[in-house]
């Protein structure tokens, strides 16, 4: 130690007792921890368009909630850039202090802090272009229903004025809630034959007219689910007759002694 004289030289011993000991892993386990760090763990684009999007069960609904989900990477990025900037402001006034210290254990404790800073400023930049892509990634979803014409309604009106249309966008919610309660309630027929109580008692919160519209979505939905089933299971035994196949489990357990 009393070799180094540089501040880079010190901080640089400073981060090397920081790293973490990896004597214990192989060539190609230090590569895998390595590729843990440097891949995009962002939301994939799959689940971004079926499990966000689709969830939403009607187009209107799915369109606000990519506007939403857009509105919301946004103001992350803008919360990354803030505190980007106070991180790098931060690192400066270390930089500061450092320069007016003259004990040598204080230094010490200053570097260390200087190192944590640039170590965080390093994962801020990191979710920053995470969050960079998630924007771009619901920027697309909505350009493709656009591609789609699914952005449209059938009579050609462009959900961007639906959901300012006040009028409209009542009318497509109260859609989007016949649709949602009844696929819902059919998930509960399928399973156990009947609907529940909890989505029975959000229906009939509904108009009457309404909550037989979200049942006949129930039973409409469950009995096609049930007759693809039928047709599948039937397509698949005429597959498996002539087969031979076992349903063993692959390691048997042994007999206790």
């Amino acid at each position: 130690m009393e070799n180094i004289t540089t501040l880079e030289e010190r901080l640089e011993a400073a981060r090397q007792r920081l790293v973490s000991d990896t004597s214990d892993l192989t060539e190609k386990q230090l590569e895998t921890l390595k590729f843990s760090f440097e891949l995009d763990h962002g939301t994939p684009y799959f689940k971004i368009k079926h499990f966000v999007g689709d969830a939403q069960i009607t187009p209107y609904q799915k369109y606000k909630q990519f506007l939403l989900e857009l509105r919301s990477r946004e103001e992350v990025l803008e919360n990354f850039l803030m505190n980007i900037a106070k991180q790098e402001a931060q690192i400066e006034v270390i930089y500061e202090e450092m320069a007016e210290i003259n004990s040598p254990a204080k230094m010490k404790l200053k570097e260390f802090e200087l190192i944590t800073n640039k170590n965080d400023l390093m994962k801020m930049h990191r979710r920053l272009k995470q969050a960079y892509a998630e924007r771009l990634s619901f920027i697309k979803a909505i350009e493709e229903m656009y591609e789609s014409g699914e952005a449209y309604l059938p009579d050609g009106t462009d959900l961007k004025d639906a959901v300012l249309d006040e009028e409209l966008s009542l009318k497509l919610e109260e859609e989007h809630w016949i649709q949602r309660l009844g696929k819902q309630a059919a998930l509960d027929l399928l399973s156990s034959g009947k609907v529940g109580t909890g989505n029975m008692d959000a229906i009939s919160m509904m108009s009457t007219n309404n909550a037989v519209a979200a049942l006949d979505v129930a039973v409409d939905w469950a009995t096609r689910v049930n007759s693809a089933m039928e047709q599948i299971q039937s397509s698949k035994i005429k597959e498996l007759a002539n087969k031979k196949f076992s349903i063993e489990l692959i390691d048997t357990p042994k007999e206790l002694n």
